[in-house]
């Protein structure tokens, strides 16, 4: 079960990236980085603070905890194979919305599996599978290549992959 809401793991990579430049944040960098009031920051940097993401003392300076990093990393690693994954294989266009929706939507046992088969996709040696060649050409024309199309009408139960989508 995941700790952290979605509200927070935004106020958690705000904090990231601000600590990533800067090796420290406040509350009004934090305001700033996200273009939220200050009332909202300080609350959720409280909570970060109280679960152990950060290290903060009121009006002090923030800094990311061992834990907080790991997250931190471990989320925004998740949203590159799934916007990957998304422009390259799907090739939809507003991808990056698109993963952030999805992290969100999905229960987290299923994107856990999804993100391990894309994780495993990305970094397989083999060559891009044939059938994701002719998926992304049936993606972009509408309709299979003839070859595709001539494997199906023929029902071929052992297709040897010359020439063809890999069926």
């Amino acid at each position: 079960m995941n700790e952290l809401t979605q509200s927070l793991e935004k106020y958690l990579l705000a904090v990231y990236e601000i600590v990533k430049t800067n090796k420290a944040a406040r509350v009004k960098d934090v305001c700033n980085y996200l273009k939220i009031g200050a009332p909202a920051v300080s609350a959720a940097i409280k909570t970060l603070a109280a679960k152990k993401y950060i290290n903060y003392v009121p009006y002090g300076i923030i800094t990311i905890s061992a834990k907080g990093r790991k997250k931190a990393e471990e989320k925004i690693k998740r949203h590159k194979i799934i916007s990957n994954f998304l422009e390259k294989v799907l090739l939809v266009e507003n991808f990056d919305k698109s993963a952030h929706d999805i992290e969100y939507s999905m229960p987290e046992d299923v994107l856990d599996k999804f993100i391990t088969f894309l994780n495993f996709m990305e970094n397989c040696t083999c060559k891009e599978p044939k059938w994701l060649k002719s998926c992304k050409y049936y993606m972009q024309n509408g309709s299979p290549k003839d070859i595709c199309t001539e494997c199906a009408k023929n029902k071929k139960p052992a297709c040897n992959n010359n020439g063809c989508c890999g069926c």
